[in-house]
């Protein structure tokens, strides 16, 4: 034990059911998801096992998590981790998942989707507003917003990407 591995996610907006296949498949390989690290997710070398995994996103209070996962666990589902919004559990084979309708699977895109669109918000209003102020200045002030604006581009492209993504998925369940 103690032997340690990192894996990238491919984005849960984008595809969440291989990033839990591949967790599957580690975990029948002896690597143990532990936690969420930095876009993916840490292993921990361990005895193989055939689970699946699900993630749930939720916002929750601090008080609300004991309950949470006590009604996860009598549902079957074993809690791993929690990063933000987003929590993980791992069951054996055949257990029921946990999002079964749609009215269900829409609630989890909502919920994936709020801090996106507030992160796409404001890197579109730094955009904006760092284009104008570069346009219209001079010197070392232009120069700064300039580098803004490479910033907020660079962070405001994958947004509006992960954004479409969970559009594309909300409007596929329906």
């Amino acid at each position: 034990m103690g032997k340690t591995k990192y894996i990238m996610s491919n984005g849960i907006a984008f595809s969440e059911r291989k990033d839990l296949q591949k967790l599957r498949k580690y975990a029948t390989k002896g690597w143990i998801v532990k936690r969420f690290k930095k876009m993916g997710y840490e292993l921990e070398k361990g005895v193989a096992e055939d689970v699946i995994f699900n993630l749930d996103i939720r916002e929750l209070a601090e008080n609300e998590l004991e309950e949470y996962i006590e009604m996860f666990e009598l549902a079957g589902w074993e809690y791993i981790c929690s990063s933000y919004t987003m929590h993980l559990f791992k069951a054996k084979p055949g257990t029921k998942p946990i999002y079964t309708d749609k009215e269900t699977k829409q609630e989890k895109i909502k919920n994936l989707r709020k801090p996106v669109l507030l992160t796409v918000a404001i890197s579109m209003a730094l955009l904006i507003v760092s284009y104008i102020v570069h346009s219209v200045s001079s010197g070392l002030l232009s120069t700064i917003f300039s580098t803004i604006f490479l910033c907020s581009l660079v962070i405001t492209v994958p947004m509006l990407m992960t954004l479409m993504a969970t559009y594309y998925h909300s409007f596929r369940t329906k």
